[in-house]
């Protein structure tokens, strides 16, 4: 991370004169050739300027971090900022490796409901499309991170508060039994059961995506299943419990 004094690309650049490409071209070579992915940045779009003003100011972006797959891999919420220069020409780069330190980190993980859901396969679809610069696995890599942060955005906007929606048709469902009296009143009772029907299962999906009890995949609906998976457990503790003892 640092002063790398190349300018990769004509968004980089605010000045009457164009980028060298040729010379941009063989940089992001060498980065592809060496694994490294480019951040990107936040705030500033530069981190430098020539301290001119009117036609003769120039602006670029210079000073930018990289990393390589294994980096990536252990910091992969890292996101860099170009902070306001004061006293220099060049903007301070500010490298957070956990943004969402205040609330913990949360891994990732896809939630059932997704894919019953018209946009999810758009979402990925298009995810999947689009073209990233560097080697095979930057690329898979990218396309997965902008999978993921398009469907926890989609999940905030479709879901919300799952609990919330749940009270909300329950309350809803207890309205109407009790209080519409109309000739639409078996149909919308049936409407009613439906969507509290439609927050349960997307809360059990998402009590079963958050548990880390595996041996509880299929829920209480299947009960012989759930009793035969207890009574496995119990036995092999039972045994473990017996060898101990020899």
């Amino acid at each position: 991370m640092g002063d790398l004094n190349f300018v990769l690309h004509d968004h980089e650049n605010f000045s009457q004169h164009a980028i060298n490409s040729y010379e941009a071209n063989i940089f992001l070579q060498k980065l592809e050739e060496a694994n490294l992915t480019d951040f990107g940045c936040t705030e500033c779009p530069f981190t430098w300027t020539n301290r001119r003003v009117g036609p003769q100011l120039t602006e670029q972006r210079l000073d930018r971090g990289l990393a390589n797959e294994e980096w990536l891999d252990k910091h992969p919420n890292s996101t860099i900022s170009n902070l306001p220069a004061i006293g220099s020409n060049h903007n301070p780069i500010f490298l957070n490796t956990n943004p969402n330190w205040e609330q913990g980190h949360i891994p990732f993980k896809f939630f059932g409901p997704w894919i019953d859901h018209k946009d999810c396969k758009d979402i990925i679809d298009g995810c999947w499309r689009t073209n990233h610069k560097g080697s095979l696995v930057i690329k898979i890599a990218r396309k997965l991170r902008d999978i993921k942060i398009k469907l926890k955005k989609r999940n905030k906007e479709v879901y919300g508060n799952i609990k919330t929606n749940l009270e909300e048709s329950l309350q809803h469902l207890d309205w109407i039994t009790k209080n519409q009296f109309t000739i639409n009143r078996g149909h919308e009772i049936r409407e009613a059961k439906k969507m509290v029907g439609h927050w349960q299962n997307v809360q059990e999906c998402f009590c079963k995506t958050k548990s880390r009890d595996q041996l509880i995949k299929l829920g209480d609906k299947n009960t012989s299943f759930l009793l035969m998976s207890l009574q496995k457990k119990k036995d092999t503790k039972e045994m473990k419990l017996s060898q101990s003892k020899r």
